[in-house]
C-alpha cells in the first residue's frame, strides 16, 4: 500500500482530469449521431448543450434519453459515462424548415499517468 512503509516511495500518481470541447452547427435537416464514444470509452462525464436559434424545435438525446430545446433557447444536460449524442431538427410536432442552432460538448476523461 502507498505509504505503508512510512514513506511515499513507489506510489501510483494521482489521476489527471482532461477536458475536451467539441462544437458544431445545426442546420435543418439533421437526424444523426454527432458524437459517439470510442470503443475503449474512458470518458467519465460529459456536458451536452444545444442552442436553438429557431424557428422549429430541436430534439437531442444522450445515451438514449431525449431532450427538447425550443426555439430561442438552449438546453444543457450532464451524463456520466456518455456513449452517444444524437441531434434532430424535427421533434414530435414535425419538421420546421430553416431551423438552425449550435451544439457543444464538454467531455471529461480521467487519465492515470
Amino acid at each position: 500500500m502507498c505509504g505503508s512503509q512510512g514513506n511515499d516511495c513507489c506510489c501510483c500518481p494521482d489521476a489527471v482530469i482532461f477536458t475536451e470541447e467539441i462544437c458544431g452547427n445545426i442546420k435543418d435537416p439533421i437526424d444523426q449521431a454527432v458524437w459517439t464514444a470510442p470503443t475503449v470509452n474512458d470518458y467519465i462525464q460529459g456536458t451536452f448543450e444545444v442552442f436553438n436559434a429557431g424557428p422549429g424545435t430541436i430534439d437531442f438525446s444522450v445515451n438514449g434519453t431525449v431532450f427538447t430545446a425550443p426555439a430561442g433557447s438552449s438546453k444543457a444536460v450532464s451524463f456520466n459515462n456518455p456513449t452517444i449524442f444524437i441531434v434532430q431538427t424535427f421533434g414530435q410536432t414535425g419538421a420546421v424548415a430553416g431551423t438552425t442552432g449550435k451544439w457543444c460538448i464538454t467531455l471529461y476523461k480521467r487519465v492515470f499517468a
